[in-house]
């Protein structure tokens, strides 16, 4: 990797996020002094996360360079692209812009967070461009699965680059708003530097289909369903949601909305315009009762099997909501990688409630939001970049595109791959990668660390949830150092207590001797030195009888 320095240079583009395998949730882009940021989102955390609820970037870079920084630009609403932003905007200050629905989404976040009052909020509209210093970037409408999405075009003196942000090429969407092919037309005439692409669905052949395909599954349900239908989606796919007030219109159904999330969204997009339904068609979840059930419908949270989500708690007889035989449940989502197992509990739930669970593998209840081969072949070839770069999706979806603009004669050595931290230098004829800025791993948040959990605290957790824990009690003399009482042992998630009674003894017979010789050694035994050594006998002693090892509590009590 070549060394130089980049200020006056050339542009320069740094992805940062939480973990390359599962996407990049922003970009740094600087030409000399002059700097934005696109997008600030979170990445969810797996089953390698114990107690983790977000993965947001280290903004530390960005915290750096904050003098350089003249916008915070957003593609659009998604928690992956926004949900960061709390906790970027505590360390630099920056105007946002978004469209209007991002912005009225964003706005109800940061009030959340108490940051609202300080935030510069600006809208801007697709074809608006924004001159920032050396940087002009300009929004591009595309289509998405949450509207007013863009993607963006980057012009700097070193050429353009554009980034699609998530997109697909719906035809015929929901809202009437199209994808702008002529204008990344014209960008391609211009000449591309960079096309940084959606690479989500690389592997998969042909087109995604139009939205309203989902439109008439839903017809079908509802028109085949005696009782209630529940649907339940992503709270941010409005386009899904409006479908659902029309389709629970049409038969003569009013609509209850069960989720925190799905309530504030649905308040911000009708207030602003995107969603539109009668007072008339909705009704409150304390009032369905009052209605036959071929007269109810319900939009909920909870598609992604979450344990504290609307759906989830339906299906664990934890809600208001109480499921019944004759209800219809629509999943109209697809599990997130990850999320399998907590989608499938839950329908299998739903299932032994009475329910009819109805899902994309049954019917085609949902379509992806993200570009299939075809369209990533059009956006391809509109742009015609001199350098091609997968971007936000898995290794294998980055391969997956790389073949696939290979075989349309893009030199190979001419696919970029970007992974968090990593600087990629354009100086208008080349493009060449530098030495990374370092670990860009992310930050994880579990509510309360605010400087994120540590690797330490993340290998215990992973440590108690595989191995369990251990505690052990003893009161020692203050001034001798003798033990008062104990040590007694304490298993959690270790082993039955009928297993280890007999180890435990051993144990205990252990600790006391190695207590009695620290005391006899030392005239001042410390709680400290005890504790340690109560951790390695205890620790010693089980793994030799188990082959386990557990997390060991030493609490010494000074008598």
């Amino acid at each position: 990797m070549a060394e130089r320095s980049l200020l006056g240079a050339g542009l320069e583009i740094i992805p940062l996020g939480g973990a390359s395998e599962v996407g990049k949730s922003s970009i740094f882009v600087r030409y000399g002094n002059d700097a934005v940021l696109i997008d600030a989102g979170v990445i969810f955390p797996t089953d390698e996360h114990p107690g983790v609820d977000l993965i947001i970037p280290d903004f530390a870079y960005v915290a750096a360079h904050a003098e350089q920084l003249r916008a915070i630009c957003i593609t659009h609403a998604h928690e992956d692209h926004i949900g960061a932003l709390p906790y970027l905007l505590r360390q630099v200050s920056a105007p946002v812009y978004a469209t209007p629905l991002t912005i009225g989404i964003i706005r109800e976040k940061l009030d959340e967070h108490g940051l609202l009052q300080t935030a510069q909020l600006r809208t801007w509209i697709p074809g608006e461009a924004l001159e920032l210093g050396a940087l002009t970037v300009e929004p591009i409408r595309v289509t998405h699965s949450i509207p007013d999405t863009v993607s963006l075009a980057i012009f700097s003196p070193a050429g353009i680059v554009v980034h699609t942000g998530d997109f697909k090429i719906d035809h015929t969407p929901v809202d009437g708003k199209h994808f702008d092919a002529a204008r990344f037309a014209q960008l391609g005439d211009e000449g591309v530097m960079l096309l940084l692409s959606d690479s989500v669905n690389a592997e998969r052949k042909g087109w995604v289909p139009s939205e309203r395909v989902v439109g008439n599954a839903l017809d079908e349900q509802f028109r085949k369903a005696e009782g209630r239908v529940l649907v339940t989606t992503f709270s941010s796919n409005l386009h899904r949601v409006q479908q659902v007030f029309e389709t629970a219109a049409r038969y003569g159904r009013r609509v209850a909305v069960a989720g925190r999330s799905m309530e504030r969204n649905i308040g911000v997009a009708r207030e602003l315009g995107y969603l539109k339904y009668a007072d008339t068609d909705r009704v409150k979840i304390e009032e369905m009762e009052q209605l036959p059930d071929h007269k109810v419908a319900v939009i909920t949270t909870g598609s992604q099997g979450e344990p504290l989500a609307a759906l989830s708690r339906m299906a664990r007889d934890d809600h208001k909501i109480k499921i019944r035989p004759g209800d219809t449940v629509v999943l109209s989502s697809k599990p997130i990688p990850g999320n399998e197992e907590d989608v499938w509990r839950t329908v299998n739930r739903l299932i032994r409630r009475g329910a009819h669970v109805v899902y994309d593998m049954i019917t085609p209840v949902h379509v992806s939001g993200h570009a299939n081969q075809e369209e990533l072949k059009l956006m391809f070839n509109l742009t015609r970049p001199l350098y091609a770069a997968p971007f936000h999706g898995e290794p294998r979806m980055m391969y997956a595109y790389t073949e696939m603009v290979a075989g349309m004669g893009m030199p190979r050595e001419r696919v970029l791959w970007l992974e968090n931290g990593d600087r990629l230098f354009l100086d208008g004829t080349t493009a060449e990668l530098l030495e990374p800025i370092g670990p860009a791993a992310g930050i994880l948040v579990d509510g309360l660390s605010e400087g994120g959990v540590s690797d330490v605290i993340l290998r215990d957790r992973r440590h108690l949830g595989s191995e369990g824990t251990v505690v052990v009690t003893v009161g020692l003399d203050r001034a001798t150092g003798e033990i008062v009482y104990g040590p007694d042992l304490i298993s959690r998630g270790f082993l039955h207590p009928e297993d280890s009674e007999d180890m435990f003894d051993e144990a205990r017979t252990k600790v006391t001797e190695a207590l009695e010789t620290l005391a006899a050694d030392d005239d001042d035994v410390d709680p400290d030195s005890a504790r340690m050594v109560i951790r390695d006998v205890t620790a010693r002693s089980l793994k030799k009888r188990t082959g386990r090892r557990p997390v060991i509590v030493p609490a010494v009590m000074e008598i």
